[in-house]
């Protein structure tokens, strides 16, 4: 006969662990794949400028330089919301037995559009970058996560400074949400203007970085970065007096038909 203990951990805790269990493992596998391969990683267009870059690197800072290529703000963004929703839905239908018919409501399914259509949107202008073998500066070794998502071709940039605020802003809110459900099987919902501000945020990010890599923009820097050569001085030569001027030879006689006598 069972235990009443043991009746209250089959009742409690097993339903508990498997849900758990699962969404741990998810995470786990999700953080092993974006450290050590390129899930979320840019792509690298030219090998050989990559490597250029890293040397520079290990030569400026005298120490190895990691070989990764940088993480991609698109793609990080994509892959945290895909597992913040995944793992909301999993909590409501497994860790909550009455909520098995939960469905993805209409806060998430505008939320994986935001940030599906600014993956996909990236990748196009990744992909015309690399068709037209323009200099990337994502032919770039990393710098450390937040290095790398929040520059550009310039370094540290406010609109992915403000993109990944407002990425932020959005998790938090959604998973404060997700944890005061208590009774109810509906996910979470955010604000309409919510909504609006991380699409702006969105879009503003897609427009300002298909310029990122402008082959304009770059040429028109790079002189700027160049320091200006004064034109070098005529030499100076040390004086030279002008030679002495010499008189033709005056002819005795003029006209003498070539017999004057010379005393």
């Amino acid at each position: 006969m069972m235990s009443p203990i043991c009746f209250l951990l089959n009742a409690t805790v097993y339903p508990v662990l498997v849900p758990v269990g699962f969404m741990v493992l998810t995470l786990i596998i999700f953080i092993c794949l974006a450290a050590w391969t390129s899930l979320l990683r840019e792509e690298i267009s030219n090998h050989q400028e990559f490597h250029n870059k890293r040397q520079q690197e290990e030569l400026k800072l005298s120490k190895p330089v990691s070989p990764a290529s940088p993480f991609s703000l698109s793609k990080v963004q994509l892959g945290v919301w895909t597992m913040v929703i995944s793992s909301s839905y999993l909590y409501l239908a497994l860790f909550k037995g009455a909520c098995a018919d939960t469905e993805i409501n209409q806060t998430a399914l505008v939320l994986l559009g935001i940030f599906s259509g600014t993956a996909v949107s990236s990748k196009i202008i990744d992909k015309r970058e690399i068709k037209d073998q323009r200099p990337r500066h994502q032919n770039t070794p990393s710098r450390g996560f937040f290095a790398d998502i929040l520059s550009d071709d310039l370094g540290i940039s406010i609109h992915r400074f403000q993109h990944v605020v407002w990425t932020l802003v959005g998790i938090i809110a959604y998973l404060y949400q997700m944890g005061e459900i208590k009774t109810s099987c509906v996910m979470p919902e955010l604000s309409n203007t919510l909504l609006a501000l991380m699409g702006i945020s969105s879009a503003t990010f897609v427009a300002i970085q298909s310029k990122e890599n402008d082959p304009g923009a770059a040429t028109k820097t790079l002189v700027a970065d160049q320091p200006t050569v004064p034109a070098p001085a005529s030499p100076i030569h040390p004086y030279q007096p002008p030679p002495a001027s010499q008189a033709p030879p005056q002819q005795a006689y003029a006209n003498s038909g070539g017999n004057a006598f010379y005393g």
